[in-house]
């Protein structure tokens, strides 16, 4: 397959990085989005041996934890890389997306009466997502005991990946590192980030102290497509270029028309149905119940009275993806049927873009190749999955 000719062309640049480098490294951008195809392709196609560089090697891979999360680690000479797995289908996966009121950037997390402390930063105002930091803390002691195991082998060049739901796990992750305790890993371990299609995981103060201390360095990257509407989840209720306060009054009241494109998934106005002060409440009461059942008893510390998240990573932005014209037959159609579909000024029918086409990982892996390694691009057996139309 000319699939894994693509592989294997990869694979011969990526391999031997002596020394993680500051700035965006297009070789490093390849190679992590391959293994952000990891699961998705061992889930359709039972393997994932023709999107993973040849020149990595897979070092572990873990079990189902917290909310139906996994990562792999991969290295090559002296380098790793740590890749988180995105949204599942199940309804727990979509319970940490939605427990998106914030909780303090350093706290104590208590699960079935063990406390775990934890810093993301360092400013006593900032602030995280809870579902995505309670994730982090969950898998921390693994995260940790894996990194070890790198470290005996020399390997202190860890770069930490992951799209969408996996992005900001990875960001977190990264932010969750660089604050343990001298005592617990080695400060030779040497960290970059590649987050893609990232959804937003803090309030400013935190992505102030993020952007601060690793993406003015050139150590983390957050690539998007612009047309991709999860980055701007979830909402940002002062920034003009996202979604502000009164938008949000609008559409509530009826004074504005709503279009759930802009937002990727409409369920999120419900987020301020009650206002912030009865969504924390009520996000507290509710996600507590479910994450209870699952996990035992979890006291998080108390949430914070903000929702105004910010984005996190020096961005870099990829080209819109390019729908494919599927011609359509629609003489046995009903009208119903037809509203997915579309006509061209020839009078012909083809199939509208599918919701979140702009968001699938593949597609992130083909233009990244597009705009970085033409050559690559070239050599594509294809450049969408028909499981994302």
């Amino acid at each position: 397959m000319r699939v894994v000719f693509v592989i294997l062309f990869l694979s011969s640049s990526l391999g031997a990085f002596a020394q993680l480098k500051p700035g965006f490294n297009a070789n490093e951008a390849t190679s992590t989005i391959a293994m952000c195809n990891s699961f998705n392709f061992i889930k359709q196609f039972g393997s994932n041996k023709n999107i993973i560089p040849a020149h990595y090697n897979k070092h572990y891979a873990s079990d189902v934890f917290g909310m139906d999360n996994k990562f792999e680690v991969y290295t090559s000479a002296t380098t790793a890389i740590i890749n988180y797995r995105g949204s599942t289908d199940k309804m727990i996966s979509w319970v940490e997306n939605f427990y998106s009121a914030m909780i303090p950037a350093k706290g104590t997390i208590v699960i079935e009466e063990e406390a775990h402390d934890y810093i993301f930063a360092n400013n006593d105002k900032a602030s995280v997502h809870a579902g995505y930091g309670l994730t982090v803390v969950m898998l921390s002691n693994e995260m940790i005991t894996q990194i070890k195991a790198l470290n005996a082998k020399g390997i202190y060049n860890i770069i930490i990946t992951g799209h969408s739901q996996g992005g900001a796990l990875a960001s977190l992750t990264r932010a969750y590192l660089e604050n343990v305790p001298k005592t617990i890993l080695s400060n030779k371990n040497n960290y970059k980030t590649y987050a893609y299609a990232q959804p937003m995981c803090g309030n400013k103060e935190f992505a102030e102290e993020y952007n601060t201390r690793f993406s003015m360095q050139g150590t983390s990257f957050s690539i998007i497509n612009p047309e991709d509407p999860v980055p701007k989840m979830p909402l940002n209720y002062e920034e003009d270029t996202l979604i502000t306060k009164e938008k949000i009054g609008g559409w509530l009241f009826g004074n504005k028309e709503f279009k759930a494109k802009n937002l990727g998934k409409d369920a999120f106005v419900r987020l301020f149905e009650r206002g912030l002060t009865g969504y924390v409440k009520g996000s507290n009461t509710l996600i507590n119940k479910i994450l209870g059942l699952k996990f035992g008893k979890i006291e998080m510390p108390d949430f914070v009275a903000d929702i105004n998240y910010y984005p996190i990573g020096t961005p870099v932005e990829i080209p819109a993806f390019t729908y494919p014209k599927i011609a359509v037959d629609i003489t046995e159609l009903t009208e119903k049927e037809k509203q997915d579909l579309k006509q061209d000024s020839n009078g012909k029918w083809y199939k509208k873009e599918s919701k979140f086409f702009q968001h699938k990982p593949y597609n992130y892996y083909v233009a990244v190749l597009k705009k970085w390694n033409t050559k690559a691009y070239n050599g594509l057996e294809t450049t969408y999955l028909h499981s994302d139309l």
